[in-house]
C-alpha cells in the first residue's frame, strides 16, 4: 500500500476512534440537575387539580426541606449524586389519601401514596426513580396491609411489606417516641416512626426510614432515609447506596 493508502487508512481509522470516544462518552456521561422550588412549585400550579376542602388531612401545596444527603452506584465507572441544600415534597389529595412526592433531582424522586382512615395512614404505594448515565430506572412497589401511622399510635412493632413484580421487601414498623421540632419559629408536636425493611428477590439489601410526622396534621417534619441494594443487571450486580436527611423549613405550603 503507498503513501496516499497509508494516510487514508490512517484517516479512517481516527476517525473510528473518534467517533467511539465520543460514543462512550455519551454513554459514561451523567447528569443530575437538582429540581428548583420554582420548577416544583410550577408544576403544582399546572399539574395539579384541585380538590375539595378536607380530602387531604395536610394542606395541599409544596413544602420545602433543608436537605443532606447523597445516592451512588456502582454500575460502569461509578459516580455519587451529591443532593442540593434544598428539595421538596409536593403534598396533593387522592382518592384514599394523600400523596406525598419528594423530588431531588431531575430523574430522581419518590412518590408515596397514603390511605387514610379511622385507623392510621396505610402505605398503599412507593414509585422510585433514579437517573444514572442518561438511563431513568422505575420501581413501583405496591404495598398491602402496610400502616404506618397506626391512630392511635402504640408501641409494639408491626409487619409492613411492599413488592415490585420482581423482588418483595418486608420488614416491621415501630413507634420510637413522641417529640418537639422547631419549624420556623414554631414549636410542633411530632411521633417518632421507624421502618426497617430488607429485600430480597432481583433486589438484595435493607432500607430505614425515620419519619417525624406532625402529630395534628402528619405532615412529616423530618425524614431520614437510608438505603443500600444490590441489583440484578445484565453486567452482573450492582450496588446502590442513598443516605438523607430532610427538614421541614417552614409548616407553610408553597402554592
Amino acid at each position: 500500500m503507498g503513501r496516499t493508502g497509508l494516510a487514508a487508512l490512517a484517516a479512517v481509522v481516527g476517525a473510528v476512534l473518534v467517533l467511539a470516544g465520543v460514543g462512550a462518552w455519551l454513554l459514561l456521561r451523567d447528569t443530575a440537575d437538582p429540581v428548583t422550588v420554582d420548577e416544583a412549585v410550577t408544576s403544582f400550579r399546572t399539574e395539579t387539580e384541585p380538590s375539595p376542602d378536607g380530602r387531604s388531612p395536610i394542606p395541599e401545596g409544596v413544602y420545602v426541606y433543608a436537605t443532606h444527603g447523597f445516592e451512588r452506584t456502582d454500575a460502569l465507572t461509578g459516580v455519587t449524586h451529591r443532593y442540593p441544600a434544598w428539595s421538596t415534597v409536593t403534598v396533593t389529595a387522592t382518592d384514599c389519601g394523600v400523596s406525598l412526592l419528594w423530588r431531588v433531582l431531575e430523574g430522581r424522586s419518590t412518590e408515596w401514596v397514603f390511605c387514610v382512615s379511622d385507623d392510621g395512614w396505610e402505605l398503599r404505594s412507593q414509585d422510585e426513580r433514579h437517573s444514572f448515565f442518561g438511563r431513568t430506572e422505575r420501581t413501583a412497589y405496591a404495598c398491602e396491609d402496610t400502616l404506618i401511622r397506626p391512630l392511635p399510635l402504640r408501641s409494639e412493632r408491626w409487619s409492613v411489606s411492599c413488592s415490585t413484580d420482581s423482588a418483595d421487601e418486608r420488614g416491621i414498623v415501630r413507634y420510637v417516641s413522641p417529640g418537639l421540632e422547631k419549624i420556623g419559629g414554631k414549636t410542633v408536636q411530632t411521633e417518632h416512626l421507624r421502618k426497617r425493611t430488607a429485600f430480597v428477590g432481583e433486589i438484595r439489601g435493607f432500607a430505614r426510614h425515620d419519619w417525624w410526622f406532625d402529630r395534628r396534621t402528619g405532615l412529616p417534619v423530618r425524614i431520614e432515609m437510608v438505603t443500600r441494594t444490590t441489583n440484578d443487571s445484565p453486567v452482573g450486580d450492582v450496588v446502590y447506596e442513598e443516605r438523607v436527611t430532610l427538614r421541614l423549613a417552614s409548616l407553610e405550603p408553597r402554592r
